[in-house]
């Protein structure tokens, strides 16, 4: 049964990356995304290991002679691509594209009234439902929440890497309340993923079976102008 819906899902991915596209985003931001999820992913892997080393998912990957030791390398290296990939995107900011991605994404009066038009849609107390720009408050709200979560996550990894030379300047206590923000942070950005991320991106009935732009850069025109229906097509379609 699994394989058939597999198939099937396979299926409909390709039938949607068939259709005429809107491009969404270029190649140095697909890889900014593609190096983010990946290195997100082996982080929240190696790093829930060390705090639930007896799971069945933490035997799978490192239940086997010096498999958390390798954890502890693997978590290392993903968290220096994920540094990496934050030094590139600030980068990114300062060129042209790039300010205008932060001048798109920055929060604006009307992303409040459209939260509050869409939960009153929602409800069945309202009969419209708010037309998105370029990025919707959904969108800025991942962002700016990616941001901040990546900035703490850093910082306290940092503390906690070091720690043997943290400590002669800090007192432990210090480190303790990093620890605590590093993990609980790890819990926040985990969920964010997994409730608010995949929801607008996969289970969304208007986009599932996905929005392909992760895979390609790309999105469907029909998906586009149904997402972003206050935004004019300006970049390269086909």
């Amino acid at each position: 049964m699994a394989v058939h819906w597999l198939i099937d899902l396979i299926r409909q991915i390709v039938l949607v990356m068939k259709k005429p596209q809107v491009r969404r985003m270029r190649i140095g931001e697909l890889w900014q995304h593609h190096l983010l999820m990946v290195s997100f992913i082996v982080l929240v892997i190696s790093g829930f290991a060390l705090r639930f080393n007896e799971s069945w998912i933490t035997r799978l990957f490192f239940g086997w002679p010096r498999g958390f030791e390798l954890r502890g390398i693997i978590h290392r290296v993903a968290a220096l691509v994920l540094i990496f990939v934050t030094v590139w995107h600030l980068i990114y900011l300062f060129t042209r594209r790039g300010r205008t991605f932060l001048k798109d994404m920055m929060p604006k009066f009307y992303d409040f009234r459209d939260f509050l038009q869409r939960i009153l849609f929602n409800l069945g107390l309202s009969k419209t439902t708010p037309r998105f720009k370029r990025f919707s408050y959904i969108e800025k709200a991942e962002y700016w929440a990616l941001i901040w979560g990546t900035i703490v996550m850093i910082i306290t990894g940092i503390l906690l890497w070091f720690d043997n030379f943290v400590i002669q300047f800090l007192p432990k206590g210090f480190l303790d309340v990093a620890l605590v923000v590093h993990y609980y942070e790890a819990i926040l950005a985990s969920l964010a993923i997994a409730v608010w991320h995949l929801y607008s991106t996969v289970f969304n009935p208007p986009v599932y079976p996905m929005n392909p732009s992760w895979l390609s850069g790309k999105m469907p025109r029909d998906m586009y102008e149904h997402e972003h229906p206050a935004e004019s097509i300006d970049e390269q379609s086909e």
